[in-house]
């Protein structure tokens, strides 16, 4: 796969991922799939690197590092 290819599939993973975060009633986000396959993400490395920046990112809201309400993509 060229590097255009990998990508365009990361790209719409991202695009596919985002669909299925919501915000917790902890003030960080959740994702409402526990596995790529089951929201059309294919490839499983691609899917435990969002993961991990999800919960990077949930990390940095609960030490105060973000500000939920400042991530306005979502």
């Amino acid at each position: 796969m060229s590097g255009h290819e990998w990508a365009a599939q990361y790209e719409s993973a991202m695009l596919t991922f985002q669909r299925h975060i919501y915000r917790t009633d902890k003030g960080t986000f959740g994702l409402d799939a526990d596995d790529g396959k089951s929201i059309g993400i294919n490839d499983p490395v691609i899917f435990a690197d969002l993961k991990r920046s999800l919960n990077e990112t949930n990390r940095k809201i609960e030490r105060g590092e973000l500000d939920i309400n400042h991530i306005s993509s979502l």
